[in-house]
């Protein structure tokens, strides 16, 4: 289990980083610029770690030699963690912190972030081609 634990502690330490980043009161978070709230920054940042989340559990599953059967359904395991996490965010935000709101938009960008890290491990692991 240490084994595991090696190989994906990158992981776990990110989603905490995820859930607690999502758990914040809507009041602590920075506000955007007004001239920048036409863009949807924050759809960027949803992409961007939950793509990061896919990336390293995928890598910590395809790494790890101690559950075999989690190496070779990497792939689906960690996008049903990932799409887990995703739908778990956002409805959290909707019934349980104060002041935020989960968002179907929200988390369309959180799938895009899961397929994203999925296609960046896909292309960056020698070992998976």
């Amino acid at each position: 289990m240490l084994t595991f634990l090696k190989y994906n502690l990158w992981t776990i330490l990110w989603g905490l980083f995820i859930i607690l980043l999502t758990s914040l009161p809507g009041m602590t978070l920075p506000k955007i610029p007004l001239f920048l709230q036409l863009f949807h920054p924050d759809k960027l940042v949803h992409l961007f770690i939950f793509g990061v989340f896919v990336f390293l559990q995928l890598r910590g599953f395809i790494l790890q030699p101690v559950f075999p059967s989690i190496r070779k359904n990497a792939v689906m395991v960690s996008m049903l963690i990932g799409l887990s996490l995703a739908a778990g965010t956002e409805l959290l935000q909707n019934y349980v912190i104060p002041l935020r709101i989960g968002s179907i938009y929200d988390f369309i960008a959180n799938v895009a972030g899961c397929l994203a890290g999925w296609w960046v491990a896909r292309h960056c692991f020698s070992f998976w081609k």
